[in-house]
């Protein structure tokens, strides 16, 4: 009986906190394409129309998460992070509250505005310092790819801004021509 009950104290220490309203939910960073239909299992259903454009930029940190890069504004301001290897998972596509609710994005420092039918992607690292992993351009590849066909947003409408030393453009080393390549039509 003994040993019982310290079994149940020490699973109950070691169980995880219960999930917050203004927590991240993950998708891990494995390529199966069927995965990311999964984005769409959110709290409020997406509806066809009110998605329009994707924009991208990045964190301008060496590392960080959802929980992290959202703690000083009252959580991720982006609808989807994805991960560079330091803070989460290499490739990891963290969906944020604003996405699971369906709620327009809050520009990213640098900005004035954000448009309430764009998309935010928000990369980790300092593309003005290194270029993104292998992994994160496959994800986002993946993911740009998953809501052009989902909303039928033409690759005129995904976006970033070509300007360094802020958080709200891609950064000079990102592979801009590369994956502009790679968009649906």
């Amino acid at each position: 009986m003994g040993v019982l009950c310290l079994t149940s104290i020490l699973l109950m220490t070691l169980a995880p906190a219960p999930l917050t309203p203004d927590q991240a939910s993950n998708l891990f960073a494995t390529d199966s394409g069927s995965q990311l239909d999964a984005i769409f299992d959110t709290k409020v259903s997406p509806k066809p129309g009110v998605w329009r454009y994707i924009y991208i930029h990045h964190s301008r940190t060496p590392a960080g998460n959802a929980l992290t890069l959202g703690q000083n504004t009252g959580g991720l301001s982006d609808h989807f992070l994805i991960g560079n290897g330091s803070g989460c998972i290499d490739g990891e596509i963290q969906l944020s509250q604003r996405w699971n609710l369906q709620s327009p994005a809050s520009p990213p420092p640098g900005t004035k505005g954000i448009d309430p039918a764009c998309i935010s992607i928000c990369l980790v690292g300092d593309f003005d310092r290194s270029i993104p992993t292998a992994t994160q351009m496959r994800r986002l590849n993946q993911l740009v790819s998953t809501l052009q066909a989902r909303f039928r947003i033409p690759a005129e409408s995904v976006t970033w801004v070509d300007q360094s030393n802020t958080p709200a453009a891609i950064g000079r080393y990102f592979p801009a021509d590369a994956f502009r390549s790679q968009l649906m039509p």
